[in-house]
C-alpha cells in the first residue's frame, strides 16, 4: 500500500511541477508582450510624433497579434488554474486596445 500511495503523491507531484513551470512560461510571454506594447507607447506619445498610414496600420496589426496572444495565454492560464486573474487579463487587453486604436491623437491620461 505504501508504495502505491508514494507513487501517486509523487505523480501528482510532478503534474503541479509542470503546471507551475507553463506558467512560469507563459507569464514571461505576458511579461515580453507588455514590455513590447509600453515600449511603443512611448515611442508614439512623443509630442511631435506622427505615423504614416503604412506604420499605423502596421502598428495596428501588430497590437491585433498582441491582443490574440494574450488571449491564447489567458486560455492555458485558465486551465492550468495557478494564479489565474480574469480581471488583470481584461485590463491588459483594454489597455493594448486602447494603444492598437492611436490615431496621431494624442492619449487621454493613459
Amino acid at each position: 500500500m505504501e508504495s502505491n500511495f508514494f507513487y501517486n503523491t509523487h505523480f501528482d507531484y510532478i503534474q503541479h511541477w509542470e503546471r507551475y513551470e507553463r506558467h512560469k512560461i507563459l507569464f514571461q510571454r505576458l511579461i515580453n508582450i507588455l514590455t513590447q506594447a509600453n515600449w511603443n507607447k512611448r515611442i508614439i506619445r512623443v509630442p511631435h510624433f506622427h505615423l504614416t498610414n503604412n506604420d499605423l496600420e502596421i502598428h495596428r496589426n501588430r497590437f491585433s497579434r498582441y491582443i490574440k496572444t494574450v488571449d491564447i495565454i489567458a486560455k492555458e492560464m485558465r486551465q492550468l488554474n495557478i494564479n489565474y486573474n480574469q480581471d488583470r487579463i481584461n485590463k491588459i487587453i483594454k489597455l493594448l486596445t486602447i494603444i492598437k486604436n492611436y490615431d496621431n491623437e494624442k492619449f487621454k491620461n493613459s
